[in-house]
């Protein structure tokens, strides 16, 4: 059944890429791929036999596909998925949203008005990991959360095979790019629901300049949640070692998950528990990703984030931006 469903996928780099090895690894098999770089077709071609566009407005009225991802540049996000919702698809976009609120408010009003399913991309929230530290907290059996550390980085130049120079993919740019809303978009996603709503959020920016971009390449950020925990997020663009780890201190100890070993463990001075220890095996976070998609479009159910939760975590970032902007002038 899964391979009848016609699917088109905006945008041909590394996301792009997973995500079509993935669907074909689902046994979606009716893929159509739009993407302008011609260099990028063989290695699709290799992984899937796909139908072939450069226009984007010319794939849509072809293929009048049932499912499209939006893998493009950020900064074109929110355009094409307006016009996935007019053309009646249902649409998985990656994150983040976008670089700016202009034009979700409208694409939020299409997309109830067409009763369209979109959903925007979320893994980490389906890291076996991550949701095995969730039940943790909720169940308090290690005591009340107080505050968290982050910490996130991997080295920008090696890290998206996209075949182009790393300073002209969307994450060195202005619009849509820079370590704050690129990985940032993600740890707001998954910090809220760990530790509560961020009311307020600051910002610090490292201006060391490493990698010559045009944005930000590392930044600290401090959110404020509604409970009065507070949590620290290091992000960054230059770690040779990559590196991805939340650290939760409690009213008993540390809780510690490391994303990338795929442990979860508590310490509290005296003893090391092993809370959980995965494969290890990040692909498998993607594949759950998009089982959860095609089920919320199969029985017309709200995705894990949708259009709003995804308004909102960009609200936050762009709010906690705003904030080092000023510290800058």
């Amino acid at each position: 059944m899964a391979s009848v469903i016609k699917i088109l996928v905006l945008g041909a780099g590394s996301i792009g890429t997973r995500h079509i090895k993935n669907l074909v690894t689902l046994g979606y098999a009716n893929l159509a791929v739009c993407d302008p770089d011609l260099r990028r077709k063989v290695a699709i071609e290799a992984i899937a036999s796909v139908r072939w566009y450069r226009d984007e407005a010319t794939a849509l009225k072809q293929e009048k596909p049932v499912v499209v991802f939006v893998c493009n540049p950020t900064s074109l996000h929110v355009f094409s998925a307006m016009r996935a919702v007019r053309a009646g698809a249902d649409v998985f976009i990656e994150k983040p949203l976008s670089y700016s609120l202009a034009g979700v408010d409208a694409l939020i009003h299409k997309a109830e008005q067409k009763k369209r399913v979109v959903m925007v991309g979320c893994n980490w929230r389906f890291h076996r990991g991550w949701q095995e530290l969730s039940r943790v907290i909720r169940a308090k059996k290690f005591g009340t959360p107080i505050l968290a550390r982050i910490a996130v980085g991997y080295y920008l130049p090696t890290a998206r095979t996209t075949g182009a120079p790393y300073r002209k993919i969307y994450a060195a740019k202005k619009r849509g790019g820079g370590v704050i809303l690129d990985s940032g978009s993600h740890m707001v996603d998954y910090l809220q629901p760990l530790l509560g709503p961020i009311e307020r959020g600051i910002a610090m920016e490292n201006r060391t300049d490493v990698l010559k971009i045009e944005s930000e390449e590392a930044a600290h950020l401090v959110f404020f949640h509604r409970d009065g925990i507070t949590s620290a997020v290091s992000l960054d663009y230059v770690s040779k070692k990559p590196i991805h780890r939340i650290e939760i201190v409690t009213v008993r100890g540390l809780l510690t998950l490391d994303m990338r070993r795929d442990t979860l463990t508590f310490q509290d001075g005296e003893k090391n528990d092993t809370l959980y220890q995965g494969s290890g095996d990040l692909n498998e976070m993607f594949l759950d990703e998009l089982r959860h998609f095609f089920e919320c479009v199969q029985k017309r159910k709200k995705p894990l984030q949708d259009l709003k939760g995804a308004h909102g975590v960009l609200e936050v970032l762009l709010r906690t931006r705003r904030f080092l902007r000023k510290m800058d002038s």
